[in-house]
């Protein structure tokens, strides 16, 4: 089992290149220190992420779990953050 401080946060950002809510979520995120990786819904890859969130991108996940979608707000995003390093459990925001 892992401790508090060895928990990893990966965050993936599900977007693409013509949302301007991405571009916001993208600075938000860029002011937090973790693993983070982009996946484009509309990449031809990743069509099975489009079925799903082709109309609520921005979409963010921590570790592979659902947490946010649409405004991605620092204060809501760190809190999410801190309750999972603190505890493990992944704060789902619908």
């Amino acid at each position: 089992m892992s401790t508090p401080s060895m928990r990893r946060i990966l965050l993936t950002l599900f977007t693409s290149k013509s949302c301007s809510l991405c571009v916001d979520a993208k600075n938000v995120i860029g002011h937090i220190p973790f693993d983070f990786e982009q996946k484009d819904v509309k990449a031809p890859e990743n069509l099975n992420w489009f079925e799903m969130y082709k109309y609520d991108i921005p979409v963010l996940h921590l570790n592979d779990q659902f947490i946010l979608k649409h405004r991605i707000e620092q204060d809501e995003l760190e809190k999410i953050l801190r309750k999972f390093k603190e505890t493990g459990i992944v704060d789902q925001k619908k």
